[in-house]
């Protein structure tokens, strides 16, 4: 190994080993690589409920909006594909981060999802409260 590494025209690269609990907030929205790379090593996909896109190929959604005071970190990073991106930004469709990697969602129907690393699951919608029953 060690002629190998004394060849000429070596080049050896040791990366950085990335800790994907870092969550460390930058002051701007402008979202840096190296959260975007945490971000994408955790969630690998975008976070809609069966959406298959790799997060390498998704935007990256502030989940409380960084106008409301949202940090620009991945802990409140959320990877989504552009069409589902658009869908909680221009309807009805909401989430909200329980943990980083763990989201819940609610469709326009009132549907619940949770999303998590081992995949989608459709929750039961709580019935509303009938206060005659109590």
């Amino acid at each position: 190994m060690k002629e190998w590494l004394q060849a000429p025209g070596t080049t050896v690269i040791v990366p950085p080993v990335i800790d994907l609990a870092d969550c460390i907030p930058v002051d701007s929205y402008e979202i840096p690589g190296r959260h975007r790379r945490r971000v994408q090593l955790r969630d690998h996909t975008c976070r809609f409920p069966g959406c298959t896109v790799k997060a390498t190929r998704c935007d990256l959604d502030h989940s409380v909006e960084h106008a409301r005071g949202g940090p620009t970190c991945p802990c409140n990073l959320v990877p989504l594909c552009r069409r589902h991106h658009r869908a909680k930004t221009f309807s009805l469709r909401r989430y909200v981060t329980i943990q980083p990697g763990h989201y819940l969602w609610l469709s326009p129907n009132g549907r619940h999802f949770l999303v998590t690393p081992k995949g989608p699951r459709v929750l039961d919608t709580p019935r509303p409260l009938d206060p005659d029953d109590y």
